[in-house]
């Protein structure tokens, strides 16, 4: 047992919150992107439509401390757009991202990571060429490339706001960071768990601004020249795979804020040839395209699902882990 797992204060060590999905040992597949300069009549441009349903009390931080006018009188807001609670594109793309890189066949690379270059398998590292670019950073962009990807702000639609307390939270301790690494090498990437059903957050003294468990929030995102197993590869990572992911985002995810299930509406697609001032669109089999594409390594999503299949199997933690 390594020194900060060792129990303290008589207590025992609690369980990780978080999980790791090994990366896999296949090397990738680099290429250059499809441009933006022409649509291609092999490729579609779609538009995919639904809702985002709160599993437990979201927040994702505006930055701002703002006063209630009751107690606790100061609380950590939630990001607003127009002075609506949303949820901004880049949480949610991000969020996204982070599942198309861990479920990708052909791998993909870690395009965050603080692990350094050499401590990664060839397959993980970083993209630094646009002209030989892995399958996420293909679809959602990378340094000097634009992605075929691009989600709107998701605004609350349903619900309201509330305050939750929630534990104090902090980087890891520099000798915490061992628990990264196995053999010298990253163990691979890092997903928080979702916690019980009831989709309560462990209570602590930091107040924190939340939408509500059950808030619904609008979803939209368009997409350029994709192929259908690239769409398909999305729905999977949006939860519409077998069996499904539901997705974390935003503060408070050690603690079991941030669960998000995914419904999907529709998905539009307008063909290459279509696309003048009367396009033709065409409603899309969303199971179909889920479950037809070859882009997924199941062992990956596998192991994904363990962590991001909710209800979780663990209580959320009540202190420092």
């Amino acid at each position: 047992m390594a020194n900060f797992d060792r129990p303290r204060g008589g207590q025992p060590p609690l369980p990780k919150p978080y999980a790791f999905v090994p990366f896999p040992e296949e090397r990738s597949d680099l290429k250059p992107a499809v441009g933006h300069d022409r649509y291609h009549s092999h490729l579609l441009t779609s538009r995919i439509e639904g809702v985002i349903v709160a599993l437990s009390p979201v927040h994702v931080a505006s930055g701002n401390i703002e006063l209630t006018g009751r107690q606790p009188s100061l609380v950590k807001a939630h990001f607003r757009c127009q002075g609506k609670p949303t949820i901004p594109a880049s949480s949610l793309k991000g969020a996204v991202r982070s599942i198309v890189e861990a479920i990708s066949n052909p791998p993909s690379c870690a395009r965050i990571t603080h692990a350094p270059f050499d401590r990664l398998p060839q397959s993980a590292r970083p993209c630094r060429d646009k002209s030989k670019l892995c399958l996420a950073c293909r679809l959602f962009g990378a340094m000097d490339y634009l992605g075929r990807v691009r989600f709107h702000d998701a605004t609350l639609s349903g619900g309201d706001t509330d305050i939750a307390t929630i534990p104090s939270l902090h980087r890891p301790r520099s000798e915490a960071y061992g628990t990264y690494f196995s053999g010298g090498r990253a163990k691979g990437r890092k997903f928080y768990k979702h916690g019980p059903a009831d989709g309560e957050p462990a209570r602590g003294n930091v107040p924190i601004e939340v939408c509500r468990r059950g808030s619904q929030f609008s979803l939209r995102a368009d997409f350029e020249n994709l192929s259908r197993d690239e769409i398909g590869l999305l729905l999977a990572a949006l939860g519409h795979g077998e069996p499904p992911l539901f997705i974390k985002l935003g503060g408070g995810k050690p603690v079991c804020c941030g669960s998000l299930r995914i419904e999907i509406h529709s998905v539009t697609s307008f063909p290459a040839a279509s696309l003048d001032f009367d396009a033709e669109s065409i409603s899309e089999d969303i199971r179909a395209l889920s479950r037809g594409t070859q882009l997924i390594h199941r062992k990956s999503y596998e192991e994904l699902q363990k962590t991001l299949q909710f209800p979780g199997e663990d209580r959320p933690p009540d202190r420092n882990y």
